[in-house]
C-alpha cells in the first residue's frame, strides 16, 4: 500500500469530486457513492463492495492512519487492492462529510448494479416497490425492513430520491449494500412483475380489503406510494392485483408513514408464510 497523500486545500480536485456526490445526478453519472463512519464502511466492505478512494482525518479518529485502518475489519485488506488513500484536515473532513459530527473516515464506493432480469422468482418471492418516494430516510427505512423480512429486492419506481443518498444509507443501516435495490420506471417494473407472474398488492388507505385478510402466499410485490400523492391508477388497477388498507383508528391520523406501512405489510407476509409452514408440518 502506498503512503496516504495529505490534502489541505478545499480546491483540491478530489475534495471537489466528493462534494459533488451529494447530488443524485452526480451519483448516477459517476456510479459512485459516499460511505462515512466506521459502521457503514465496515458493512460495505463486508458486502464485497469495491472502494475507490478513502479519506481519513487522524485528528478526528484520534489514531495514526495505518493503526486505525488495522482496527476496522476488512479495511486494511481493501486498501491493499489499490484505492487512493488521503489524509485530510478536520476542516476538509467536515466539508465532505454529510454528518454534523463526522467520525473522521469516509470512502467513495462503487454502486452495486443488480438487474431486474437477474432476480430469481421463487415460490415465496417477496418484493417491495417504492413508487415516487421523496424522502431518502423513508427509502432507507423501507430497504431495512425489506432486508429484515427476507425480501427478494426493493424496486424503486420513478425515483425522486436514490438508495445511495447518505440519509438513505444511514436509515437502511447498510441494507442497501446487500439487498438488491433497483431503480427504473414504473412501466418497466410493471412489465417485469407481469412477466414473472408476481401478484401486486397495492397499499391504499381507501381499499375495501384489510391487509391481514388477503392471502399473501406465492410471489408477491407490495406497492407503496408517495405519502403526498399515493398511487396512480396504473398501480391501483393493476391486472390481477389487489388493493389493501391498513386500518387507521386514531381520529387525528389519516395514514401511516410509508416506511411503517411497508414494514406492516412485509411482516404480515412473513407471519402468513410461517403459519402456513407450521400447519403443513403438523
Amino acid at each position: 500500500m502506498t503512503s496516504p497523500k495529505p490534502l489541505t486545500s478545499p480546491q483540491n480536485r478530489h475534495i471537489k469530486a466528493v462534494t459533488k456526490l451529494r447530488r443524485h445526478r452526480e451519483r448516477r453519472r459517476s456510479g459512485l457513492f459516499i460511505v462515512e463512519g466506521v459502521r457503514d464502511l465496515t458493512r460495505a466492505l463486508a458486502a464485497g463492495l469495491h472502494m475507490k478512494q478513502l479519506f481519513i482525518c487522524p485528528d478526528l479518529t484520534h489514531a495514526d492512519t495505518q493503526g486505525f485502518m488495522r482496527t476496522l475489519p476488512g479495511l486494511h485488506e481493501a486498501v491493499r487492492a489499490g484505492p487512493l488513500v488521503f489524509e485530510v484536515t478536520p476542516a476538509l473532513m467536515r466539508m465532505v462529510a454529510y454528518r454534523q459530527n463526522p467520525e473522521g473516515i469516509l470512502a467513495l464506493i462503487e454502486q452495486p448494479r443488480p438487474r431486474l432480469e437477474d432476480l430469481p422468482i421463487t415460490d415465496n418471492a417477496l418484493f417491495l416497490v417504492a413508487v415516487g418516494t421523496t424522502k431518502p430516510g423513508n427509502l432507507g427505512a423501507m430497504a431495512r425492513s425489506a432486508a429484515a423480512a427476507g425480501a427478494s429486492a426493493v424496486l424503486v419506481a420513478d425515483a425522486v430520491v436514490d438508495p445511495f443518498n447518505p440519509n438513505a444509507i444511514r436509515a437502511s443501516t447498510g441494507a442497501v449494500f446487500t439487498l438488491p435495490v433497483i431503480e427504473d420506471t414504473a412501466a418497466v417494473i410493471q412489465r417485469f412483475l407481469i412477466g414473472r407472474g408476481v401478484r401486486v398488492i397495492a397499499a391504499d388507505v381507501n381499499a375495501p380489503s384489510v391487509y391481514s385478510e388477503v392471502d399473501l402466499a406465492g410471489p408477491v410485490a407490495f406497492i407503496i406510494g408517495s405519502e403526498h400523492i399515493g398511487l396512480s391508477e396504473s398501480w391501483l388497477g393493476f391486472p390481477g392485483g389487489t388493493s389493501v388498507a391498513i386500518p387507521v383508528l386514531g381520529r387525528t391520523v389519516d395514514s401511516l408513514n410509508a416506511s411503517t406501512a411497508a414494514a406492516v405489510l412485509l411482516y404480515e407476509a412473513v407471519r402468513q408464510r410461517r403459519d402456513k409452514c407450521r400447519s403443513m408440518l403438523n
